[in-house]
């Protein structure tokens, strides 16, 4: 059973991510790579925003996996973009 700050959490999570994803699409500019970084950063943002101040909550510290697997899939991409550039301009 969710509870309400779950639910709260969740929709800014999934608003976040379709309104990038839709801002990107009508720019024309929608990739795997954009539309991943933007709904990473949309994760970092949304956890740092909706944290409690006073209190830890479990289901909280499991957001830690995801947020460490993202950063790890961002560097790579960024990884990617940036040998691709190096060796783009050889």
């Amino acid at each position: 059973m969710t509870t309400p700050r779950q639910r709260q959490f969740l929709l800014y999570q999934a608003a976040w991510t379709l309104a990038g994803i839709a801002l990107l699409a009508s720019a024309g500019r929608l990739t795997v790579e954009v539309a991943f970084v933007v709904a990473f950063v949309g994760l970092v943002v949304v956890t740092a925003l909706t944290a409690p101040i006073h209190a830890t909550v479990g289901w909280r510290t499991r957001l830690r996996w995801p947020l460490l697997v993202g950063a790890a899939v961002f560097a790579v991409f960024v990884g990617l973009r940036t040998v691709e550039k190096f060796l783009g301009a050889l």
